[in-house]
């Protein structure tokens, strides 16, 4: 059993490891997208910096779509979910928290899944604090 747990533990420290990593590589590209210079002021201004907040949002989420792929993908590799589809709708209920609990792990891996939990969580709040100093940025002209 002990055996066991190191094993999930293992495979989710490298798996949020990865998607951090990814996390951090898409944030850093992105920000060449919020540095470039302003339009201006009055409609355009707005405009443009409307549209780079959104541009910014769906990078994130391209990012998080990402990062469900990879769980789905380990999910999948270790047995825990018959097929990719069931291991990627497993995958997104669990990174985004929301758990329907129609699809469950095995006894074995169920361990894993509160990591998958926690990874989206902390990068939820990361892809917030992405758009928070976005918008703080662009408020102030770059």
């Amino acid at each position: 059993m002990t055996q066991q747990i190191m094993i999930q533990m293992q495979y989710a420290a490298a798996l949020i490891s990865a998607t951090m990593l990814l996390h951090a590589l898409m944030i850093i590209a992105g920000r060449s997208l919020l540095l470039r210079r302003s339009v201006g002021s009055g409609v355009m201004g707005l405009a443009s910096d409307t549209i780079r907040l959104v541009l910014i949002s769906v990078w994130l989420f391209i990012a998080h779509i990402a990062a469900i792929w990879m769980w789905a993908w380990l999910y999948h590799l270790i047995g825990m979910n018959p097929t990719f589809e069931e291991a990627l709708y497993f995958a997104l209920t669990t990174y985004t928290t929301l758990g329907f609990g129609d699809i469950v792990p095995t006894q074995d891996w169920r361990l894993l899944t509160g990591a998958s939990s926690a990874n989206g969580l902390l990068l939820f709040g990361l892809s917030a604090a992405v758009l928070v100093d976005a918008t703080e940025r662009l408020r102030q002209g770059g």
